[in-house]
């Protein structure tokens, strides 16, 4: 049976998360995806410049589901509990990483994947805005709200990093508790 499209998101998505934009080869992404170069050319005409723009997009719908979606349908002290907790989960407790950051190392380094930046950049500027509405909801003046959102998306990003650049998972899940207990503490109902 052929293999579908969206069927190859997670297996491509995989060797980019591995090996960085530099290091996922054609051959690496074919054999991951369990087809020959011409058969992932057929699915991905534009090489690996459109596999990436596939993953980008994959990876905003997942974050906004996992994370950002709660920040819309629940009460903003809970809707921002829930977003830190789908952030880990999105990024498996910090045993996976964020393609979107990995991508955005790379964005100013190759001119062919550049139209991205704009799309990833609209994304976290988008994201960060509902962050702040939260944190206005939750009675900040709109100048800290927005510090508080920076602040948050970057205690998860840099987090994650640091975990990772340590092989140690267990960092980030300790800043997912801190972020948590601060949060109660700060936002009490």
């Amino acid at each position: 049976m052929p293999a579908l499209k969206s069927d190859l998101v997670p297996r491509i998505l995989d060797v980019f998360l591995e090996r960085g934009y530099d290091g996922a080869t054609l051959v690496h992404l074919a054999n991951a995806a369990g087809l020959s170069k011409a058969s992932l050319y057929h699915h991905y005409p534009g090489g690996k410049v459109e596999m990436a723009a596939a993953l980008v997009h994959h990876a905003i719908a997942d974050l906004q589901n996992q994370a950002f979606n709660p920040l819309q349908t629940q009460p903003p002290r809970e809707g921002i509990v829930l977003f830190v907790s789908g952030f880990s989960n999105y990024v498996q407790g910090g045993h996976s990483d964020c393609i979107l950051s990995i991508l955005g190392r790379h964005l100013t380094a190759h001119e062919e994947i550049g139209p991205l930046k704009e799309a990833i950049s609209s994304q976290f500027n988008d994201w960060q805005h509902s962050l702040a509405a939260i944190y206005e909801q939750l009675g900040c003046k709109p100048k800290r709200a927005n510090r508080e959102a920076q602040q948050l998306l970057s205690s998860l990003y840099g987090a994650l990093l640091t975990s990772k650049m340590h092989n140690k998972p267990e960092l980030f899940a300790r800043t997912i508790k801190r972020i948590q207990k601060e949060l109660g503490r700060t936002y009490e109902a």
